[in-house]
């Protein structure tokens, strides 16, 4: 059957409905996409999924009479709060009530290779299905304080100190102690040597301290402060040549410190050496805030370690922001079995 045959106005006809049609769709009317999130926003985003996950996590295991993890899933809603309060656009983002985010941190820190993939959020590609267990939260919390380190880089010193204090507290969280790198690979940068410096002067500080506990006391409590001592001796070497090495010129001890008590048992050694370790972690945040990506990564590494070490001298969480001064953890009343 042979097809029937268009007139020449029957094709410019119906092109000129096409031309019509077309017309509707209008560049000028087609919605402009929405603007892209600066590498801090997106790093936000990512974070703020990822608390409100891990919160939803805690709630799940607190419903089944996980009495004991009120204080924990009040610390990861007080890491939400603040990362809400300072990013208020994006917490009013789709992203922000806890839905699975593929957002990535802006840039990877030495702990990842040149090769590697985003810094994805650990909790922040999945859901709260499966089985929640504590286990499965001590491992998130061990993911998480481990993929912070290579979140500071590319973000300002304000928010690397923040997310570098948060993972401190993921850190003692999880009870997962960081073994700290290196750092001589960090780049030179003239402000990083003050902060190195200090740094330095806080380990002369710890070494002295736990000179004196090691002398008061005995036993096992004598065989952790020792190995305490140890680590932070090794510490106070390593920055002392980075400083040099920069041209910079190391702080020196002091002949005596002041200590807030003179422990007597060990108990009250415990004590002060979770009180050292507070002020460790403190000092390094400072360092957080240095220009070179690797300072930075180092130091959430060695805040990591002095929070966890502090956690196993005193099992107690005072505050969601280690190192973070005038951070408190909102008080709650927790239940009690039969209260």
């Amino acid at each position: 059957m042979r097809q029937p045959h268009l007139s020449r106005r029957a094709v410019l006809a119906g092109g000129a409905v096409i031309v019509a049609l077309a017309g509707c769709s209008a560049p000028g009317d087609v919605p402009a996409p929405p603007p892209r999130d600066s590498p801090e926003e997106a790093l936000a985003r990512t974070l703020i999924a990822e608390k409100a996950k891990t919160v939803a996590l805690y709630d799940t295991l607190i419903a089944k009479g996980g009495d004991r993890l009120v204080p924990f899933r009040d610390r990861h809603e007080s890491h939400l709060a603040e990362l809400r309060r300072r990013f208020p656009k994006v917490a009013a983002g789709p992203a922000a009530s806890g839905a699975p985010t593929a957002a990535a941190s802006p840039t990877i820190g030495p702990t990842a290779g040149p090769t590697a993939g985003p810094a994805t959020s650990p909790t922040a590609s999945r859901g709260t299905s499966g089985k929640v267990s504590v286990a499965r939260l001590r491992s998130l919390e061990r993911k998480a304080a481990a993929l912070r380190p290579s979140q500071l880089s590319g973000i300002s010193p304000s928010l690397a100190q923040l997310v570098a204090s948060i993972g401190a507290c993921e850190a003692m969280h999880a009870l997962a102690p960081v073994t700290a790198p290196e750092p001589a690979g960090a780049g030179a940068r003239p402000g990083d040597v003050d902060r190195l410096r200090k740094a330095l002067a806080a380990e002369h500080a710890a070494v002295f301290a736990y000179g004196l506990l090691g002398a008061r006391t005995t036993g096992s409590m004598r065989a952790r402060i020792t190995r305490a001592y140890d680590s932070h001796r090794d510490r106070r070497d390593e920055l002392r040549k980075v400083i040099i090495a920069r041209g910079g010129k190391p702080a020196e001890p002091a002949p005596s410190y002041a200590l807030p008590s003179v422990p007597s048992t060990a108990s009250a050694a415990a004590g002060l050496a979770a009180h050292v370790e507070s002020g460790i972690v403190a000092a390094y945040l400072e360092l957080v805030a240095a220009a070179g990506a690797e300072t930075r990564a180092y130091a959430a590494l060695v805040m990591q370690e002095a929070a966890t070490r502090s956690y196993s001298f005193r099992p107690a969480i005072t505050t969601a922001f280690p190192g973070m001064p005038g951070k408190a953890t909102p008080q709650r009343a927790t239940p009690t079995p039969g209260g």
